[in-house]
């Protein structure tokens, strides 16, 4: 079976797709980009950062760890009572023994 080949028009979409160039950015010249990051480079060490909160800064790390912990104390939980359950002979498993 031969291979599907992009048309004409397929070609100058990928082109453009490809060579795209956001408008702010382009106009700006070399020249102010290049200011503009050393002034931004003197500045930093003068003035110290103001911290962002942590639920700000990562608002997803709260919930994480919270689900984290549920799903480790569980586990803890479950092999405690597992355990139990085999010492007491609540529970026999062949091959296991407490």
């Amino acid at each position: 079976m031969a291979k599907k080949r992009k048309t004409r028009e397929q070609k100058k979409l990928a082109d453009l797709r490809h060579s795209f160039r956001h408008v702010l950015v382009s106009q700006l010249p070399p020249a102010a980009k290049i200011q503009l990051q050393q002034k931004e480079t003197i500045s930093l060490p003068n003035k110290p950062k103001p911290q962002l909160p942590t639920n700000t800064a990562y608002p997803y790390l709260a919930k994480d760890l919270s689900k984290t912990g549920v799903l480790t104390l569980g586990i803890l939980a479950f092999q405690i009572i597992l355990f139990t359950l085999l010492k007491n002979h609540v529970l026999m498993i062949p091959g296991i023994s407490f």
